[in-house]
């Protein structure tokens, strides 16, 4: 194993890590605690992470490690720094090391084939968690649906500007979340795109997860004079840097601008008016579930449910969860309420409220 990738461990046994986190895990939590948990004692979990660069993965690593902990398992945390080498090499060295399960968000949905083969061969069961492994037919697939999350961003335009010159600003077409997210924004726009109420101007799909590449869409179609009253983003660190571009021609906050993830940065921005509004996906809620997941995965034990979602080669088990549209009349009964983010952290730049 290289250096590099021995340097990305992370293990996660903390014992102060609950406290830390202070289990200010909202209504999710108090539920939870009324549900039954699996057993982990004694089950080993590998975790291989596509890497920090949004803001909500180390989120992500907390509330996992913390519920693990809380059911008796081990965590073994790998971050593959948006490199599908570097992340395989360590999805093997976590099969060397023993784990009795993984937990992946591969970086590359496509670009995984060995590791999962392996995998396989060592009948180590694997969770796909918050997006898909493409051909790897893994044992369960837990995510937020995605096609929802497009559909929550044009509806917000929809209600707040009732049509208009729209650009779409989407993820990668590898990333088959970016792809139904997609989807949703199409399927939601089209009566209004076929009665002339809706244009769309541009219909872009980054090449990397990178903020400059979402400034420099904005940018240029600025420069070329292209008119727009909205901009639905992929994610909101897609979002600030499309911000930022209005900003530098005095546009920010009169243009709707959407995003998702719901990150800190986002919902400041929501409370200030810069950004309309982004889309929650309650990650206490995911990564608790899919430490539970992991625990029966673990111990062979039978995980229902009712849905499944195409892999490109096989039909896997899909754990849906459901997103929640948050606008500026929605922060305080939604990512306050929930514990998500602090009041005072969310209206930390706005005086007048």
């Amino acid at each position: 194993m290289s250096g590099r990738a021995k340097g990305a461990i992370v293990v996660a046994t903390l014992a102060a890590l609950a406290v830390a986190l202070g289990l200010a895990w909202g209504r999710g939590a108090a539920r939870r605690a009324r549900e039954p948990k699996p057993d982990g004692a004694g089950v080993s979990i590998g975790f291989s992470m596509d890497s920090f660069v949004e803001e909500r993965r180390a989120r992500d690593r907390d509330v996992f490690v913390a519920m693990a902990r809380d059911l008796g398992a081990t965590v073994n945390v790998q971050i593959g720094e948006e490199d599908p080498a570097i992340q395989e090499e360590q999805i093997l060295f976590l099969l060397d090391s023993g784990v009795d399960v993984l937990v992946v968000i591969p970086s590359d949905p496509a670009g995984l084939g060995r590791a999962v083969a392996e995998a396989k061969r060592r009948g180590v069961p694997i969770l796909a968690y918050d997006r898909l492994i493409l051909n790897g037919n893994v044992d369960l697939f837990l995510a937020f649906d995605a096609e929802r999350s497009g559909e929550l961003q044009a509806e917000a335009f929809l209600a707040s500007q009732g049509g208009g010159r729209v650009a779409l600003y989407n993820g990668r077409q590898s990333d088959p979340n970016a792809a139904a997210m997609r989807t949703g924004v199409q399927n939601t726009l089209r009566p209004g795109v076929d009665s002339g109420r809706v244009i769309v101007v541009a219909d872009y799909e980054s090449a990397e997860r990178r903020s400059e590449e979402a400034y420099q869409f904005v940018d240029s179609m600025l420069e070329a004079g292209t008119t727009f009253d909205a901009v639905l983003a992929v994610d909101d660190m897609a979002a600030e840097a499309i911000i930022r571009a209005l900003s530098v021609r005095r546009l920010a906050g009169s243009v709707f601008v959407a995003g998702a993830d719901a990150d800190l940065a986002a919902c400041q921005r929501i409370a200030e008016g810069t950004q309309s509004m982004t889309v929650y996906k309650p990650i206490d809620q995911i990564a608790a579930k899919a430490a539970e997941l992991a625990v029966y995965l673990a111990r062979g034990d039978r995980v229902t449910v009712h849905n499944a979602i195409w892999d490109g080669s096989y039909r896997i088990p899909f754990y849906e969860l459901e997103p929640v549209s948050v606008t500026a009349a929605e922060l305080m009964d939604t990512v306050v309420k929930d514990g998500f983010h602090l009041e005072e952290d969310v209206y930390r730049n706005v005086l007048d409220r």
